[in-house]
């Protein structure tokens, strides 16, 4: 079997993603630092009634999703849908109706090789990175043609805020003879690209493989994977004050950085493990099965690969986190697929009031880094489903509830 750096490239760019980053950008005088016990403060809840569903097993054309799908509502309610599969845009009124397309396969204004999570800057414009073309295109609400914006290098996760400085993960790779280099940022840039802020910095030094057989070939993916599976892998988001939030799940630690990339707040969580099962393990598998082409990944090499795959003891001290419109965190603690979702709320100040396990809404995880979509906007929850591998857009009405008088009641606010 013969690696080629293109091949190699893949299997890099995966492993810096779930290296050990720990976030700097520049502390303010003072970090608030929350620490909570094992135990929430009060006993809250969240639940969730389905109320929308929008996509099609067959049918009509504009209700049918590719594999890879992420989406966005504006203030009105309406959806936008990105198929990375079928190169394009569906918006859909509240009720779920189809209202139009935006952009196709190709590479000219306002077309597509590659869409990311639809987002909005602000002035309310609809945006999409494009990794393939290189590029951020910029949509008004009708599915007209704004802009476009030529990125110099490769970003991930591309947030932009007020100010309309970009929150990016950013790459860069080169290769010395036999060692590959990948460097790897967490920054905020200017509309010029010109960083403001580095909150990190990791450059990843690995050896390539230098057998050509089958056991070198298995040894080198089996390594690659285990640094993969189940592993901690860093999270970010950006609130409506331009405040950025960073985390690590190797600890239960939530860090909160100022517009101007100073820390100003911990949040941390005393926690027990949760252990890794074969389920988890199997799952794992399933993924990198479905991600590696089959000419590179041949039957003969997983046979030979999976075996020695090694994974962790324990799942990492939470999955994600996502901020609720009222200021709150909801961590998702785990997500088992087909069984349920389990919760921790964080109130504004960062203090643990609530854990929870859920059926109603069971979250899916996509991908080698089991990705999980949520969104909590317009009084709604929204996120991602699938149905016999069919994709579906969710909305949910959900309802905080607390714990009084041994029973639970609606919180008032």
């Amino acid at each position: 079997m013969k690696f080629t750096t293109k091949t190699t490239a893949i299997v890099f760019s995966l492993l810096v993603l779930i290296m050990a980053i720990p976030f700097s950008g520049q502390e303010a005088d003072e970090v608030v630092v929350i620490s909570n016990p094992k135990t929430p403060e009060l006993k809250m809840r969240i639940v969730f009634n389905e109320d929308l569903s929008i996509g099609e097993v067959e049918g009509d054309e504009y209700y049918l999703f590719g594999n890879t799908i992420y989406f966005n509502t504006d203030e009105e309610g309406n959806f936008y849908v990105s198929d990375s599969d079928n190169h394009r845009i569906q918006k859909y009124d509240p009720e779920g109706k189809y209202l139009l397309t935006i952009g196709r396969k190709g590479q000219g204004p306002g077309e597509f090789q590659s869409l990311s999570a639809p987002k909005f800057d602000k002035d309310d414009n609809l945006f999409i990175y494009d990794m393939r073309n290189n590029r951020i295109t910029f949509f008004d609400k009708n599915g007209e043609f704004l802009r476009q914006i030529r990125i110099p290098e490769r970003y991930e996760d591309l947030y932009i805020n007020s100010n309309g400085f970009m929150l990016v993960y950013k790459y860069t790779e080169s290769q010395e003879g036999s060692i590959q280099k990948l460097t790897y940022t967490l920054s905020l840039f200017d509309e010029k690209f010109n960083p403001v802020v580095e909150f990190n910095k990791k450059v990843i030094e690995t050896r390539l493989p230098t057998g050509s057989d089958l056991s070198s070939a298995a040894r080198y993916f089996a390594d690659a994977l285990s640094h993969l599976a189940l592993r901690p892998q860093i999270r970010h988001a950006l609130d409506d004050n331009d405040l950025v939030y960073c985390g690590y799940p190797e600890k239960y630690e939530i860090c909160v950085f100022s517009p101007e990339g100073r820390l100003i707040k911990k949040i941390l969580r005393d926690y027990e493990p949760i252990l890794v099962s074969n389920k988890d393990k199997e799952r794992f598998m399933e993924f990198a099965n479905e991600f590696f082409s089959p000419r590179i990944f041949t039957d003969d090499l997983k046979k030979k690969a999976f075996p020695q795959i090694k994974y962790p003891k324990y799942k990492p001290a939470y999955h994600s986190f996502f901020l609720m419109e009222n200021g709150w965190l909801a961590v998702i603690v785990d997500s088992v697929e087909g069984e349920y979702t389990l919760f921790d709320i964080f109130d504004q100040e960062g203090r643990y009031i609530g854990h929870f396990k859920t059926t109603e809404m069971i979250l899916q995880t996509e991908g080698m880094f089991f990705e999980i979509q949520l969104l909590f906007k317009n009084g709604k929850v929204y996120t991602v489903a699938a149905e016999d591998d069919y994709k579906f857009v969710k909305r949910y009405n959900f309802e905080i509830q607390e714990y009084k008088d041994n029973k639970w009641i609606k919180k008032n606010n």
